[in-house]
């Protein structure tokens, strides 16, 4: 259906008969003319694209909130349910939920171009990557163990319901067999991280690490230790003595009584994989992984950092 724009009969009967001012009805005559004529398919068309144009844009439609969300993925190596939670406990202008991110990942990649066809994209890029993980104790473990020790189950009750700062959980995590390998003690009210590599995971060097370590905190702050049963911890009595603290070892294949420094060696995990060569780590890789990890939220600390839980200062990180 076409009549021509600058028909001035019709110009004067349609306002009348839809009751519109007769200047907004020449200008929408003249937004869909086409060769000088008033075209109903054109007016239809350009319906049908403001119509496309009109939802309400997503939530990762904004750039800023996009880009942010992709530097913790990628830069801080947080969760997504990180992401929204730090995000929702520091008032932010921002509000997404993780579920939102989630779905970003697995819709378009979150508006990044994946390499090849069938590449997963960021979800590559999330702390577990689908990946299950072999737990310690299991009956494949080869490592040496002792008898004979303090039990866990004599621990004070500060330290069973976290109550208490300075309650301490301590592993290592190794790297290539008879290598270097990093001792790892979390505070479990915190889940505060102290770490320090040694030229072998032996019970000399361990020992001395962990009392390098926990000689750097304020004595109020290091009440016990709860270390893993392997033969790198038989120095513990020497810890004790040296700290004055109490020391206790899980039960025989019970990695779920340390569970607070198991999931922290995950997480460390995450920058060092099994078979690297931690030689070749240098002082400020070690700082900044303990780092990044201690500034990290945490949904047990209502989205708070160890580092804001065990010194009592909050952080912008935002």
């Amino acid at each position: 259906m076409k009549w021509a724009v600058s028909n001035s009969k019709w110009e004067s009967l349609i306002p009348r008969a839809v009751v519109v001012p007769k200047p907004l009805c020449h200008e929408k005559l003249n937004a869909t003319a086409v060769g000088g004529a008033y075209s109903a398919v054109k007016a239809q068309q350009n319906y049908q694209q403001r119509r496309l144009k009109s939802r309400r844009l997503r939530v990762l439609e904004n750039l800023k909130l996009r880009d942010f969300v992709l530097h913790c993925i990628l830069q801080r190596q947080w969760s997504p349910e990180q992401i929204a939670g730090r995000l929702s406990l520091e008032n932010s202008n921002w509000h997404i939920s993780y579920n939102t991110i989630y779905r970003g990942i697995e819709r378009n990649n979150l508006g990044v171009k994946r390499k090849r066809h069938g590449a997963r994209g960021f979800a590559r890029k999330l702390r577990h990557r689908g990946k299950t993980r072999k737990v310690k104790g299991t009956v494949n473990e080869r490592r040496g163990r002792f008898n004979n020790v303090p039990s866990v189950h004599e621990r004070p009750v500060s330290c069973e319901n976290r109550t208490r700062f300075g309650h301490w959980e301590g592993d290592t995590v190794r790297g290539k067999i008879g290598r270097s390998g990093l001792v790892s003690l979390v505070d479990r009210k915190s889940r505060y991280l102290l770490s320090e590599r040694v030229p072998k995971v032996n019970a000399k060097n361990v020992t001395q690490a962990m009392i390098d370590l926990l000689h750097t905190v304020t004595p109020k702050r290091v009440r016990t230790l709860t270390p893993d049963r392997g033969t790198e911890f038989a120095g513990y009595r020497e810890v004790g003595k040296e700290l004055g603290i109490s020391v206790y070892f899980p039960d025989l294949h019970a990695p779920q009584q340390r569970g607070t420094n198991e999931n922290t060696n995950g997480l460390i995990r995450e920058y060092f994989s099994k078979g690297n060569d931690l030689d070749e780590l240098t002082d400020q890789d070690i700082a900044k992984f303990v780092k990044d990890l201690n500034n990290r939220p945490h949904k047990v600390l209502v989205w708070k950092t160890p580092s804001e839980v065990f010194f009592g200062k909050k952080l912008h990180l935002i």
